[in-house]
């Protein structure tokens, strides 16, 4: 299926295959990872637990964040146009929250070695608690980076949208996949049941709508949008 040594196939099916699983992993990371609450020594606690789903869904959010990437430059290259600006901020905001995430990430892994048998469990609670007590300057930047994947998506799924790539409902459910989540969060957490159903539907239709389109479809530029003609210049005498 992977034909390497054809550059158009191998990275339309790529990006077709991301556009699938990306979303996919995204949402086992969600319901895998474990969210406790209470004091630093009730989440350790919770924490050791959950130990073995803990470094699932750690495995799984750095596996989608990894996919992320080819899925998102994947669509870049059918956007143009219109949609090319919505895509390329998006493409920003995206990648900043990857990173972000990407860095939570190890942030778990941390709680999954300090919840590790035969460590002492008062000193680790004391560094939990220092670290929620005490990082601001370095939650702050990790939480941005939640918003701005979030905003990301939804101006994904808009310049998919404005660049007429079909199918356009998937478009349509893409940018709804944080929004949902957003509209739906008082109901607590079917919120992100549903919404991760609904991006794994947008984005896996797409991820198909690439593994459809020919090779030769793949690397045509789309036409840009007609311009005026110009004016005539007057010869000079």
């Amino acid at each position: 299926m992977l034909k390497i040594s054809d550059a158009a196939h191998f990275r339309r099916t790529v990006a077709g295959l991301s556009l699938i699983a990306a979303p996919v992993l995204f949402a086992a990371a969600e319901i895998l990872t474990p969210q406790p609450s209470g004091s630093a020594a009730a989440q350790l606690a919770s924490f050791a637990q959950q130990r073995d789903q803990l470094l699932a869904g750690v495995l799984c959010g750095l596996a989608s964040s990894m996919l992320f990437v080819p899925a998102l430059f994947g669509l870049l290259q059918q956007i143009r146009n219109k949609g090319m600006v919505y895509a390329h901020l998006a493409a920003a905001m995206i990648i900043y929250g990857l990173v972000a995430g990407a860095a939570l990430g190890g942030i778990n892994v941390m709680f999954w070695v300090m919840t590790k048998p035969g460590m002492n469990r008062g000193a680790m609670a004391s560094l939990l608690d220092g670290l929620e007590h005490g990082s601001a300057a370095l939650g702050a930047p990790l939480l941005a980076g939640h918003y701005l994947f979030a905003l990301g998506i939804v101006l994904l799924g808009i310049a998919a949208w404005r660049a007429h790539l079909v199918p356009r409902w998937a478009a349509i459910l893409v940018a709804l996949f944080p929004v949902a989540d957003v509209a739906l969060s008082p109901v607590g957490d079917i919120s992100s049941l549903v919404s991760d159903a609904i991006g794994i539907a947008g984005f896996a239709a797409l991820g198909l709508h690439l593994l459809a389109m020919p090779d030769r479809e793949w690397d045509t530029t789309p036409a840009a949008d007609a311009l005026p003609a110009a004016a005539p210049q007057p010869s000079s005498a």
